[in-house]
């Protein structure tokens, strides 16, 4: 079942955002702030960011979300949304993160958005928004200062 997050989800939804951290290229690339990642889901979920929180829950509980924010293009006269952060554990991937994903892309266009970006760390991720429709953008580097 996929729905919108409520601040009673915000501990697992920690856990499950720093999981993903530890578990995929950012581990060597960002530091760990459970406070940070506290204060942007509850603005979201408070409605004092415009954007979304939804999450997956299995049998056992929430065990997938989508965070994404709704914004004016800065170029164009258009509105976007931009996926922050897109995890499903594992061992409850397949359908759920499409269904989130799909989930996303509707509460976006309700909310105003033309178009959804989303982030690829790596070709599997890549393949996976291919096959969902979506196209080549750009990529993104990052370099510490």
């Amino acid at each position: 079942m996929i729905r919108e997050a409520t601040i009673e989800d915000v501990p697992r939804l920690i856990d499950l955002a720093l999981r993903f951290r530890r578990e995929s290229e950012y581990a060597e690339k960002v530091r760990e702030s459970p406070e940070k990642i506290k204060e942007l889901l509850t603005a979201f979920i408070e409605g004092r960011q415009t954007g979304g929180v939804l999450v997956a829950e299995n049998g056992h509980g929430v065990s997938g979300m989508l965070v994404f924010i709704v914004f004016d293009h800065p170029f164009a006269d258009e509105k976007i949304s931009q996926e922050l952060a897109w995890y499903v554990e594992p061992e409850s991937r397949g359908k759920m993160g499409l269904q989130l994903l799909r989930a996303a892309e509707d509460k976006a266009r309700s909310m105003g958005a033309e178009k959804m970006q989303m982030i690829s760390p790596n070709e599997i991720v890549d393949r996976i928004y291919l096959r969902s429709g979506y196209t080549f953008v750009e990529k993104g580097f990052q370099r510490s200062l």
